[in-house]
């Protein structure tokens, strides 16, 4: 014969379990619209705007960031990501620039140098910074790896993969951007990432799958946080 006792943990314990599944669920359950990412460090890097003027990342501290990786000579997908940034800096207006704030980070720091950036910023009709480093401070044409290494690190942390190619030959002679060519392409990751106000990250938006309205949802997400 069961005990009476037994039954009643049974009961018990079923009647509990719907709310742990739920929990659980909740718990891991996405916030966004976009791709969520757990909180995800970044480095507090430098770097150089279109200005000639050392950025720091932690200048942005306590604001939500947007942060886009582009190249001025991109024929295509970045002059239309650089135009979604720019309608979404539209969307809120109280908020951009006091509390929301928007990056580009260069690819190319092997030809985007601050005048490029600037100039490409313009055409652009842009308002938010436009970063770089330079490669090569001796001015020797001799590429500094330690100094390449400093974007490395950036790309590396938002997973930017990238290849370079020569012109001529296209996909038949990739190298790796540190060795790249004199005439060449890149081929990049395209993503747009949103740091929160403690400046990891939590969205990424692959710039092909932009939805503006979701993008906006997500930014208002964590403006509330």
């Amino acid at each position: 014969m069961i005990n009476k006792k037994y039954i009643s943990i049974l009961i018990i314990t079923l009647f509990l379990l719907p709310g742990c599944f739920q929990g659980a669920v909740e718990e891991n359950k996405d916030v966004f619209f976009g791709i969520d990412i757990e909180s995800k460090d970044v480095p507090i890097f430098t770097l150089i705007n279109e200005n000639k003027t050392e950025f720091n990342l932690s200048e942005y501290e306590g604001k939500v960031v947007v942060v886009s990786f582009v190249f001025t000579r991109c024929p295509d997908v970045c002059p239309v990501v650089v135009q979604s940034l720019k309608w979404l800096s539209q969307q809120f207006p109280d908020e951009y620039k006091s509390e929301l704030e928007i990056l580009a980070i260069t690819v190319d720091p092997w030809l985007d140098t601050p005048e490029a950036m600037g100039q490409w910023k313009e055409n652009m009709s842009a308002d938010w910074n436009f970063l770089s480093w330079d490669v090569d401070p001796d001015k020797d044409g001799a590429f500094n790896p330690e100094e390449i290494a400093v974007m490395e690190e950036i790309w590396g942390a938002f997973g930017v993969g990238l290849q370079t190619y020569k012109a001529s030959e296209a996909n038949n002679s990739n190298t790796s951007g540190r060795h790249h060519p004199f005439e060449y392409f890149i081929d990049h990751t395209t993503s747009t990432f949103i740091l929160d106000k403690n400046l990891k990250q939590r969205v990424e938006w692959m710039d092909l799958d932009w939805i503006p309205e979701l993008v906006v949802e997500d930014v208002k997400i964590l403006l509330a946080e």
